[in-house]
């Protein structure tokens, strides 16, 4: 079904709230989960809102999100999450960050103790269209990839995003994982039965799959063999060890109730003021996209698109006819809005 922003907005904030958020940290984490939605990847939206909420009930997500700052500079933080909302700790995070580019030319955040994200785009998006920084965010998650050459997992699908400012005060967006494919991907299909493309997954044995449920017993396979096997190693170490949070196998899945995930991120932001004057970068990033998509197509391609652009599109096609919501997904979470007591509902 179709959904208007403001709606689905204040629908997720009345989830939040009632599961014991407090109403600020509410709107920044419902306007990233629904910033998500809007961007159509909606394996990171709404959609996460019934694990939310069973982990709070279970006593493995700490609502409200209280999070703490354990050293800073002019530079530089180290911050804990205790445990509360990715979304919270992301946008905080990223805000704190940018501001600190601003007055010291780069800035680094690290974040320890936290949970899933989302879709970090949304975030480094924010950070260049809005502050006019470029943003690089990456962060860990629970053991799902192989490092090259094993038969185990070991790293999460480590995502990380790149954002710089561009021409009309938009984004060029990078945002992707270093595994071949998200694992969100997997769980889809193996909900809806269908089998997985060669080259995603292997099983519990170390051996190519194409079937999603035997893949989520086994590993993802990382993308460009060693190549996204090292780029996930060191989102590793920046995000979970140098931020003092858990990382490799210390880490847990959100999607299953084992305790806290123990994730960790890191922020970095550049003032563009300070090497060249922003207006210039962000006509030249114009130009660079446009030399980009007046190049010779190959034959069976209708246009050259450049890192967020598939997004870009999605989120406007969502702005003009509403959010496109799966219908059990709208009804998941009118259950959880009744069972609260909440005076909201998607469907209706």
């Amino acid at each position: 079904m179709r959904v208007s922003e403001r709606a689905l907005q204040d629908a997720t904030q009345e989830i939040l709230v009632r599961l014991g958020e407090d109403p600020a940290n509410a709107r920044l984490a419902a306007a990233a989960f629904v910033g998500a939605d809007l961007r159509g990847v909606t394996t990171h939206g709404v959609n996460l809102l019934r694990l939310v909420s069973q982990r709070v009930q279970a006593g493995m997500l700490a609502l409200p999100t209280r999070l703490e700052t354990l050293k800073e500079d002019a530079a530089t933080a180290v911050l804990d999450g205790n445990n509360g909302l990715g979304q919270v700790a992301a946008s905080r995070g990223i805000s704190l960050c940018a501001g600190k580019a601003k007055k010291a030319g780069l800035g680094m955040v690290v974040v320890r103790n936290t949970n899933n994200l989302g879709a970090l785009g949304y975030y480094t998006s924010q950070a260049a269209s809005r502050d006019g920084v470029a943003a690089i965010l990456m962060t860990n998650g629970n053991p799902s990839v192989a490092p090259f050459g094993s038969a185990d997992p070991f790293f999460g699908t480590n995502p990380m995003s790149i954002a710089v400012p561009s021409a009309g005060g938009g984004a060029l967006v990078l945002d992707m994982s270093s595994s071949v494919v998200a694992r969100g991907k997997i769980r889809l299909a193996a909900t809806t039965g269908e089998s997985i493309p060669p080259g995603w997954a292997c099983d519990e044995n170390g051996e190519p799959t194409t079937d999603p449920k035997r893949a989520l017993k086994g590993s993802l396979l990382p993308l460009g063999g060693p190549k996204g096997s090292g780029l996930a190693m060191m989102i590793d170490i920046l995000s979970g060890v140098l931020s003092g949070s858990s990382y490799g196998r210390g880490l847990k899945s959100f999607h299953e109730l084992d305790g806290p995930t123990g994730v960790g991120t890191c922020f970095i932001t550049i003032d563009i003021c300070r090497f060249m004057d922003p207006g210039v970068f962000a006509e030249t990033i114009g130009a660079y996209v446009r030399d980009i998509k007046g190049l010779r197509k190959r034959a069976g391609i209708e246009e050259i698109l450049v890192p967020g652009e598939v997004e870009r599109f999605k989120e406007e096609e969502n702005r003009r006819l509403g959010i496109d919501v799966p219908d059990s997904v709208a009804r998941s979470m009118d259950e959880i809005l009744a069972k609260l007591g909440g005076t909201v509902r998607v469907c209706t």
